[in-house]
């Protein structure tokens, strides 16, 4: 882990770390194309082929890629039932109390359509018409996104729900991830994944229905393609490698501080554990724990790496300097594990989600709290919010103006019209002014 001490060194650090290019990494996608690609150029590709050449494309780019030999896409409404054989009844039950809370939550986020009949203006609150929850797969089968992606999306009201998820090399997918969107409301399941998948849903093809927005976490292809299509599709966000910032002192629990900081680390080798406080004790104590724990874990070698990659621990002077760096790194997750974390929630502005205490273990928010866990990550918390039913929401300005209110106001816009040199904009209200007054 990298240790800094102080705070003008620790902000140059996450300065220099949310820069740093991808233009070093290179694909030809396992031959699919005669020369290597970076990110932003290798996914335009994909994209070329998939609006050409359609399923076809879709068929041959994931037979490279994913080494796989797909015939039909989406998993049949049967198979999708039966997945549920898979799962105990005391997991069904968990995934419907997941399912349950996350209800409850997003439901409280829905804003209502107003109007103001005084001043006859208002706003409609409209559903998107249709959503792509794109799951990921591969080591770890995420059922807790599938809960986060879709649920949202019900609460609001979409009225057409898809999801995909990669398919392995047999050209099967997870019976968990499977049996997780089909309970949280899903009402099509396909087996697509990468920046095919991202550029199939975005335009659309026989078999794939083009929808409205495409939500969820992925990997950098994915990342990639969405940057790409937006524009023509709706996205929730551009989502890194996961990051979690924990903020101890000498009262702090070392094992649960610890705990927090490697559920994170076990995502994948790029994930960033940041620890932070004004007791180097605290510090020492936290890194003990994290040695000692990691030794019983079957993800063991992707911790350790995650750690040593990109871990972090910044040892600083005073709470307000902790609060500094904190804000201006906008953690993905931000755990306050003082005696006093309240103390320091109140004065943080920038973050993904706050877990304030020890007993608000982030765990709990990946899985059953209620908020979404799919978050803004690498700083952009400071100016973008979690998934929620938000995203599904379209909120449409509406006048219903009477002729009353308009002689109220013409005038004044008629002026700005005018001080603007749009004549054919201040001719819209005059005209209206002058037949009005007869």
């Amino acid at each position: 882990m990298k240790h800094i001490t102080e705070l003008k060194d620790a902000i140059t650090f996450f300065e220099d770390e949310r820069v740093v290019s991808n233009n070093n990494i290179l694909s030809d996608g396992n031959g699919l194309f005669s020369k290597k690609y970076i990110p932003s150029y290798f996914v335009k590709k994909i994209d070329e082929i998939v609006r050409k050449e359609g399923d076809e494309g879709i068929r041959r780019i994931s037979s490279h890629l994913d080494n796989n030999n797909l015939v039909d896409f989406e998993i049949k409404k049967s198979d999708i039932i039966k997945s549920l054989e898979s799962l105990s009844k005391d997991e069904i039950r968990a995934i419907k109390k997941a399912i349950e809370r996350v209800t409850d939550y997003q439901k409280q986020l829905i804003s209502k359509s107003w109007m103001n009949d005084e001043q006859t203006i208002g706003e409609k609150v409209v559903p998107m018409e249709s959503s792509l929850a794109y799951v990921p797969s591969g080591t770890a089968p995420l059922i807790s996104t599938a809960i986060m992606t879709i649920v949202p999306a019900k609460v609001a009201g979409v009225k057409n729900i898809y999801v995909t998820t990669p398919a392995d090399e047999n050209s099967n997918v997870s019976e968990k991830i499977l049996a997780a969107s089909y309970l949280s409301g899903a009402d099509r399941i396909f087996k697509i994944g990468g920046a095919q998948a991202i550029s199939a849903f975005t335009y659309g093809t026989e078999l794939i229905p083009k929808v409205d927005i495409i939500c969820g976490p992925g990997n950098l292809w994915v990342t990639a393609a969405k940057k790409h299509v937006y524009g023509n599709v709706g996205i929730d966000g551009l989502y890194g490698p996961t990051e979690t910032l924990v903020i101890v002192d000498e009262y702090s629990d070392p094992d649960y501080a610890a705990s927090d900081l490697i559920a994170q680390a076990e995502h994948d080798i790029s994930a960033m554990p940041i620890l932070i406080s004004n007791s180097k004790i605290a510090i020492n104590n936290v890194t003990k724990s994290i040695k000692n724990q990691v030794k019983n874990l079957e993800r063991s070698s992707i911790i350790n790496k995650s750690f040593e990659n990109r871990g972090v621990t910044i040892s600083l002077r005073t709470i307000d300097e902790i609060i500094t760096i904190t804000n201006f790194i906008a953690p993905e997750h931000l755990c306050i594990a003082t005696k006093n974390p309240e103390k320091i929630y109140k004065k943080i502005t920038n973050a993904g989600a706050i877990f304030v205490g020890e007993w608000s273990a982030e765990v709990m928010a990946d899985y059953i709290a209620g908020p979404s866990h799919v978050m803004p990550t690498s700083g952009t918390a400071k100016f973008s919010s979690s998934l929620s039913v938000r995203n599904f929401l379209k909120y449409i300005p509406v006048l219903n103006f009477k002729e009353s209110t308009f002689n109220k106001l013409a005038i004044d816009a008629e002026l700005i019209a005018n001080m603007e040199k749009l004549s054919g904009h201040a001719n819209a209200a005059k005209i209206r002014i002058e037949k009005s007054n007869g």
